[in-house]
């Protein structure tokens, strides 16, 4: 890679970005271009398209070139800007914790959708009452936080307990709820590997959602390098056949959750048969629905007690 030139416009700057992104196999290598270079520049993308024609200092074209080497080497985009969009919240962003991908937002979806649709809860006296869905929610392996803080964010919880067996990512999750504003809202744990064992016993939930790890180790081979050499291990790898993980939420889920309540699990695109199988086997599940994402892949297994 040569050196950067100060005498490039902003417009120059991005165009070559560009191309060396995209000549490593980065997909949407404008707008990562763009997005870095903004970074470095400290503007908006919308200001970045307002002063193109801008020549760029050696300082700051030195800061868009030590980016685009960060990314280019396999660092993801979104370490490297430190935040992440997820839903309406923007979370931190770092090694501690799995970076939230669409797929989880669209497990949030299915939450927010069958929450909206059932028939409410009646509070029985005394029993605490709200203009939220669902009183109180569990999410297992919460990482950043997002599936817990998105939920009661947006109204579709009063409360969330999240759990975690990594003290590093609960850390992560307690910068995002802080930054959120919901430290009173939302209880985030540690567990161990049985992550019911962190509740108490008259513990219970409308629902429990849970985006475990579901590689397998020899699969994690092959995964991009953004994921495999950045993302936590312990928040991909869910043992020899990517369902260890899943066969323990599933296990203990059916008895902590209220009459009408829920099981939402993100699964591999292949392991929706075994996971149905799994779930058959648990306990008396009234209703268990294999769904698919937005690419036509199962995705989602959603069980009704």
């Amino acid at each position: 890679m040569t050196g950067p030139s100060s005498a490039q416009t902003r417009r120059e700057v991005i165009a070559s970005g560009a191309r060396k992104l995209s000549s490593v196999g980065v997909e949407s290598a404008r707008l990562e271009s763009e997005r870095l270079t903004a970074h470095a520049l400290g503007v908006s993308r919308e200001c970045l398209s307002l002063t193109s024609d801008e020549q760029l200092t050696p300082g700051q074209a030195r800061a868009v070139e030590d980016l685009l080497l960060r990314r280019m080497s396999g660092e993801p985009l979104q370490h490297i800007e430190g935040t992440v969009q997820f839903r309406e919240l923007v979370l931190l962003a770092d090694r501690r914790a799995l970076i939230p991908r669409p797929e989880t937002e669209q497990l949030v979806e299915q939450v927010v959708r069958w929450a909206r649709d059932r028939k409410p809860r009646s509070a029985a006296p005394g029993e605490f009452d709200s203009h939220c869905p669902l009183d109180t929610i569990l999410d297992i392996g919460t990482g950043s936080g997002a599936i817990a803080l998105s939920l009661v964010s947006e109204g579709t919880a009063a409360s969330a307990v999240g759990l975690d067996i990594s003290v590093a990512a609960l850390v992560q999750a307690r910068e995002n709820r802080a930054g959120a504003g919901l430290a009173k809202a939302v209880d985030l744990r540690s567990c161990g590997v049985n992550p019911y064992d962190a509740l108490l016993p008259d513990e219970s939930f409308d629902a429990i959602i849970s985006n475990p790890p579901y590689i397998t180790q020899a699969d994690l081979e092959g995964l991009a390098a953004e994921v495999r050499l950045h993302d936590p291990h312990v928040a991909l790898v869910g043992g020899a056949d990517g369902l260890d993980v899943v066969r323990t939420v599933i296990r203990g889920a059916h008895e902590k959750l209220r009459t009408g309540g829920a099981l939402f699990l993100e699964i591999g695109a292949a392991q929706g048969d075994a996971i149905r199988g799994i779930l058959r086997s648990s306990a008396p599940w009234a209703v268990i629905d294999i769904r698919r994402d937005l690419t036509g892949r199962d995705r989602f297994a959603v069980a009704t007690v």
